[in-house]
């Protein structure tokens, strides 16, 4: 079956490789300059000068390599060929070291020189390895509102705690205090004069807050543990009106201010920021008439007080990314759990950012900085500064030596000593009009640290011949009659004169000879002259301009044109690719008539899949993006159709064994009193907490499931998706202790109960037949004598009766009698 499938998509595949062969060739036959020739990809040029063309020379200039492979010389002379390719010198590459006393190598190699043509691409070699003992210098941000100074008299007495904790990772440990309340300016700070000097006053102190100010730089980085003690301590504790604060202009400062700071260029940087409030952002200066952007420079004066904070507006959120990605810091938002929202939001704009939450007493701030470090150490995710027109992607098999290579540029779990090997895929989407653009300078590097590899890149953009001084590139040349300039073997006619050898006068079209006319169309087939698209002269079609002066005609027979290719959502080529001669040609990465297609499957399977199955198996992967199917009379969805929106229980049934297991010793998973195929991550708890609005907001579902014996167990989970393009992970399982099981049936109980509730019945129902029955006999009986009462004969005799005998007279008997 599965070598059917095989040999079913390649019958299919069959006819678009060679149509898209067939398109390369009419691509590159339409470029009319080496420099536009080697702008598109796997495509090469003939400099042949125009006067050996019926020679040796060829009918079209630029062709595919393939065709070159094919026809060799009989195209064109090897000597006369243009190919410029990619390649690469080393210019740095010292080996990965890890040796205390010395400065870590990390990376390697550390510097290369590469020369990319556009649309092609180029694999680096690159390895990291975590260094031992490496620096690292902590700045514990504060908010000292009156709100945090119960937050600051513990976290000075914590400082030992947190130097000896983090001593443990590094012996190399530095740490440092800055704090911040807000701008002092209505409506942020009261500016009466009393609320200027002291805008509140601390009951537990019984002495007023000190004065109002925006950030101050409490203590610079140093390893004198005692002196943070004494400074955090000694630090003000101020008030401001509204409950925003201004803790984006102390971060800024805190970034940028590295002498003042302290910061050190071969130590990791990690910023602590605690606070209990939310934080103003750039426009929100507008409300006290400060209106001037934020210039992410450093303004300390020699006290450490911020000075421009009247004079520049808060910074934004995409300031702080971008400073916070420069200078190599890495964020930490340790803030109570009612703003843990806010700040996750504010972490996922912020690259090398994460939150945790800190209890009441500050105890576990120790705790969280360790383990946020430790998962900051025990990682690495690779950035770059790469611009636009260049596209650059990851490929790492991890710790997995003999795994697949996958697309991915961060790793987990490493650990000192652990050797990651990443593939640095670099290509050119474009060249810049701009040649100063060709050349750039890019650095690879992991997030957080400052070591990188430096690329000096070279983007082939034009051909050599085409520069003044080359042997290619000839004034006045004799292949151009005198009258032009020879260019990589076309001529660039003065003014005045056209032709291939510049041999016609004038620039208007005259009366042009049949023998002339027909240079300008492709055969003797059609009448044509330049597709229609433009005029003869002397031999050469120079096409029509558009009214539109980015749409234009080119090809030898003004044939090509760059917009009548298929439109995506109203965009030529979707705005993917670039339109030339009818076809899309697809930035990397898309493809598809249109350009609307992504030609990787890479997004459609999770990260960390262990199946890579496309789609979880139920979907199909187009464009890019997963197309959920019916499986099983049920229709999935989600990024990767792992999701069930019709189960009443989506995942309960894929964790229901292992929450049975751990939390009640039963199930499929049970064995021996071992859950060993349960790698999640469960919390007993004695009840479930039901929260809708909660649960909605953090993802959190219940589940109900029917168990062993009958039980049934309630637990709740929660999960995110990990990223952009990340898998689904279940990060928080809670179960309650007890489950609820149905009683066992008491038979006896059940027949007894049910012979004596029938007797019961049975004899209820005879009671009210006789109480009903009784009281209708009364009511006739009263009837009766009623109407006997209203009756007119005699009581003695029934009018009704009548007699069995009846008896007659007869009149004339009697008269006889008589007589």
């Amino acid at each position: 079956m599965v070598r059917w499938m095989l040999f079913f998509s390649w019958t299919q595949l069959l006819p678009l490789v060679f149509s898209e062969y067939k398109d390369l060739d009419s691509l590159c036959a339409s470029q009319q300059s080496c420099k536009n020739c080697l702008q598109t990809p796997r495509c090469v040029w003939c400099s042949t000068p125009v006067s050996n063309q019926n020679e040796n020379g060829p009918a079209v200039r630029c062709v595919t390599r393939e065709r070159l492979l094919n026809e060799g010389d009989l195209w064109c002379r090897k000597s006369d060929v243009i190919d410029e390719v990619s390649k690469m010198s080393l210019l740095e590459n010292q080996p990965l070291s890890s040796t205390k006393g010395s400065d870590p190598v990390q990376l390697q190699p550390q510097r290369v020189r590469l020369t990319l043509r556009r649309g092609e691409e180029y694999r680096i070699s690159l390895k990291y390895s975590q260094a031992e003992d490496y620096p690292v210098d902590l700045y514990y941000l504060m908010d000292l509102s009156k709100s945090m100074a119960s937050y600051r008299d513990r976290l000075s007495k914590l400082g030992f705690q947190l130097a000896e904790a983090m001593q443990k990772l590094t012996s190399n440990f530095r740490l440092g205090f800055g704090s911040f309340v807000d701008k002092v300016e209505l409506p942020m700070t009261s500016t009466q004069p009393d609320k200027l000097k002291s805008p509140c006053f601390l009951k537990e102190k019984g002495q007023p807050c000190a004065s109002p100010y925006d950030y101050k730089n409490q203590m610079p980085l140093t390893d004198n543990f005692t002196l943070f003690k004494t400074r955090v301590q000694e630090a003000p504790v101020s008030g401001n009106l509204d409950w925003p604060e201004g803790g984006l202009d102390a971060m800024m400062q805190a970034m940028v201010c590295t002498k003042e700071i302290g910061w050190r260029w071969n130590a990791r940087h990690l910023i602590v920021f605690s606070t209990d409030a939310g934080f103003h952002i750039a426009g929100n200066g507008k409300l006290a008439g400060i209106i001037e952007p934020n210039d992410c420079l450093c303004h300390l004066n020699e006290e450490g007080f911020y000075t421009h904070s009247l004079l520049q507006d808060y910074p934004s959120v995409a300031q702080i990314n971008k400073v916070a990605r420069e200078h190599n810091m890495n964020i930490i938002f340790a803030v109570p759990s009612q703003r843990n929202t806010t700040y996750q939001l504010l972490s996922g704009s912020i690259s090398g950012s994460s939150v945790g939450t800190i209890d009441h007493n500050s105890q576990n701030v120790v705790a969280l900085v360790s383990g946020e470090y430790e998962k900051l150490v025990n990682s690495i995710t690779m950035t770059d500064d790469a611009p636009k027109m260049i596209e650059v992607k990851y490929f790492s098999r991890c710790l997995e030596t003999n795994g697949e290579l996958k697309e991915r540029k961060e790793c987990d779990g490493l650990r000192v000593g652990n050797v990651v090997e990443f593939e640095v895929v670099l290509q050119a989407s474009e060249c810049s009009p701009d040649s100063s653009e060709w050349q750039k300078s890019i650095q690879i590097k992991p997030r957080g640290i400052n070591e990188s590899l430096t690329i000096d890149l070279n983007i082939i953009c034009d051909c050599p011949c085409e520069q003044p001084g080359h042997l290619g590139y000839k004034a006045a040349s004799e292949d151009c009659r005198g009258n032009g300039t020879l260019v990589c073997g076309i001529c660039s006619c003065n003014d005045g004169f056209y032709g291939k050898q510049c041999e016609c006068e004038g620039n208007d079209v005259g009366t042009e000879s049949a023998a002339v006319t027909s240079e300008c169309r492709p055969n003797n087939e059609t009448t044509e002259i330049c597709s229609g698209h433009g005029i003869c002269k002397c031999g050469v079609c120079v096409c029509r301009k558009r009214p539109n002066p980015q749409e234009v005609f080119k090809g030898k027979y003004c044939e090509c044109d760059n917009f009548s290719c298929k439109r995506s959502k109203g965009l030529v080529c979707g705005g993917r690719g670039k339109c030339e001669c009818g076809t899309c040609n697809c930035f990397p990465g898309w493809g598809g008539e249109t350009c609307d297609c992504k030609e990787s499957n890479s997004t459609c399977i999770p990260s960390k899949s262990e199946t890579m199955e496309i789609c979880s198996g139920r979907g199909d992967c187009i464009c890019g993006s997963c197309y959920c199917r019916e499986k099983d009379s049920i229709r999935y969805s989600g990024q990767y159709c792992e999701e069930c929106p019709i189960c009443p229980g989506q995942r309960c049934e894929e964790l229901k064994n292992c929450v049975e297991c751990v939390a009640h010793k039963t199930g499929p998973f049970a064995e021996n009193g071992k859950c060993s195929q349960c790698l999640h991550d469960i919390d007993i708890v004695d009840h479930v907490e039901e929260d809708p609005e909660k649960d909605e907001k953090t993802g959190a579902r219940i589940c109900r499931i029917l168990g062993d014996g009958g039980c049934t167990f309630v637990f709740k989970y929660e999960y995110y998706r990990g990223g952009s393009g990340g898998d689904i992970k279940i990060f928080h399982i809670l179960a309650e202790k007890k489950r609820t099981c149905p009683k066992p049936i008491n038979v006896l109980g059940v027949a007894v109960g049910l012979i004596i509730s029938t007797v019961i019945l049975g004899f209820l129902i005879l009671f009210i037949w006789k109480i009903v029955t009784m009281i209708h006999d009364k009511r006739e009986y009263i009837k009766f004598e009623k109407e006997r009462a209203q009756a007119k004969w005699d009581k003695g005799d029934n009018p009704l009766y009548k007699k069995a005998t009846s008896t007659f007279s007869n009149p004339t008997f009697n008269k006889r009698i008589k007589d």
